[in-house]
């Protein structure tokens, strides 16, 4: 039975445990779609009271891979229900029970990210103290978010049952010692073993032989896990160094969530897999500065939802569709391979290509959808050229037109230059062929065109590397 919460309308149930029941949900003051989490609590004005004092706290923590709270409700049964952000990607739990385990590279891109996440909760004095693979959830983009924050604390402060997965919790915590900072690096490091192997680690076996479990798991990530299971809790690293140390330990690639989310989200999947920082000089006094922005930065450089299509820099200004068009334009590819892009990502070169390419496919993706908010992704605040891009989106829109499977190739990138906020890179960009859609249904053809070389400079923003400016080398 949905339960009646008001302000809301339910449209589904999403999963049901014995940490209560998820549903889809409408805001109706706004049509927002969002998920009410209902929680059994024996106290609920109480729990009500904890969780608004939580979620304030919450508030001010700025990081991404935490799913948003947005209030807490007391329900006429005596129940609790949380107000939380939809996230589409479906869980770790689900992704580990189609697959059975993740790849290093898929490994360090779930983890790393999160421990940064439980950093910045511990920083805040907030534990989890509930781990599991079903509170770790993607969004369609491929972005891993801690759930589930404060729903062990209100249940067991009310009184509640609180389901927890003895396999993966600090032995401390299974000996009755309260959650820590030190039993969520534990349960994080679990989670993280479960990943690789598929199945939770032994205390015992898992420090013995951390290095035979496979010839596939790279013996530095296997040592900081292993370091992170210490039966004592004061020999684990913070959540903090955690973080940068499974960063450190193997190459990032790009989670494979075909399985449990909506497959036109490969699009901007494929552009964070191929976030890659331009390389520069760093001084060896900077390292770990730069390696935890790395962490926090380069893992969810570019994950945000986006949509393709663009127009040329140079010369002439793309073709304009002048009439209104029906049709919907056709998600964009990236050229080549994630698995290329990745595994070479260490090359100057490489990683001066796939920086570039990301950018340039969020260019190609505003263009397809239209909208001029996207090329936030992709030029850093004061960017000449933005103007035109704004403005051919903004006759789009205007004429009701479409541009129809358009993408961008970079070509011959090479890093030329830069600092630890700014960078060169000399670069050709192929428009393969495209079509631009007509409201009586037909399409109309593009020639393919090459641009370039051209020198892009790029300039690191708050939200990760954007185009500053081109020009002619």
């Amino acid at each position: 039975m949905p339960p009646l919460v008001p302000g809301f309308t339910i449209t589904g149930e999403l999963s049901s445990d014995a940490q209560g029941s998820t549903w889809a949900a409408m805001r109706t003051l706004d049509d927002k779609s969002l998920v009410l989490k209902v929680i059994p609590v024996s106290d609920v004005t109480e729990a009500r009271a904890t969780a608004v004092q939580l979620m304030a706290v919450l508030d001010r923590i700025d990081n991404e891979h935490l799913v948003g709270q947005h209030g807490a409700i007391a329900l006429a049964d005596g129940q609790l229900a949380l107000v939380l952000d939809r996230v589409t990607g479906g869980s770790l739990a689900q992704l580990l029970g189609d697959r059975g385990n993740l790849s290093p590279g898929e490994t360090v891109t779930t983890l790393a990210p999160l421990f940064g996440a439980l950093a910045a909760l511990h920083a805040a004095g907030v534990e989890h103290g509930d781990l599991a693979p079903r509170s770790i959830r993607f969004s369609a983009d491929g972005r891993p978010l801690i759930g589930d924050v404060g729903v062990s604390r209100l249940m067991g402060r009310a009184g509640g049952q609180v389901d927890r997965d003895e396999s993966l919790m600090a032995p401390e915590v299974a000996g009755g010692a309260p959650p820590s900072a030190a039993s969520d690096v534990y349960s994080m490091a679990a989670i993280g073993w479960l990943c690789l192997t598929g199945a939770p680690p032994d205390p015992v076996s898992t420090i013995q032989c951390a290095t035979t479990v496979s010839p596939r798991i790279p013996v530095r990530l296997t040592d900081v896990l292993t370091s992170c299971l210490s039966a004592d809790p004061a020999s684990r690293p913070s959540a903090r160094g955690a973080a940068i140390e499974v960063f450190d330990a193997v190459q990032a690639e790009s989670v494979a969530l075909s399985s449990t989310a909506d497959p036109a989200t490969e699009i901007t999947r494929r552009i964070r897999a191929t976030a890659a920082v331009v390389p520069v000089p760093v001084p060896s006094s900077a390292g770990k500065r730069l390696r935890w922005f790395l962490v926090v930065g380069a893992i969810a450089l570019l994950v945000m939802v986006a949509i393709g299509g663009g127009t040329r820099w140079f010369g002439t200004r793309a073709p304009e569709p002048v009439r209104p068009a029906t049709a919907r334009s056709s998600a964009t590819s990236t050229s080549g391979s994630l698995t290329d892009v990745v595994t070479a990502s260490d090359s100057p070169r490489v990683a001066a290509a796939g920086l570039l390419q990301a950018l340039v496919d969020a260019r190609a993706l505003a263009y397809a959808a239209r909208s001029p908010v996207l090329l936030d992704l992709v030029y850093a605040p004061g960017a000449p050229r933005a103007g035109a891009d704004r403005s051919n989106l903004a006759t789009a829109l205007e004429r009701g037109a479409t541009y129809l499977e358009m993408r961008f190739v970079v070509k011959d990138a090479v890093f030329l230059d830069g600092t630890s906020d700014a960078a060169r890179i000399r670069a050709t960009i192929l428009t393969p062929a495209y079509e631009t859609g007509q409201p009586d249904g037909r399409r109309v053809a593009h020639a393919s065109e090459t641009v370039g070389p051209s020198v892009f400079t790029l300039s690191l923003t708050q939200d990760g590397w954007r185009i500053l400016g081109l020009a002619a080398p």
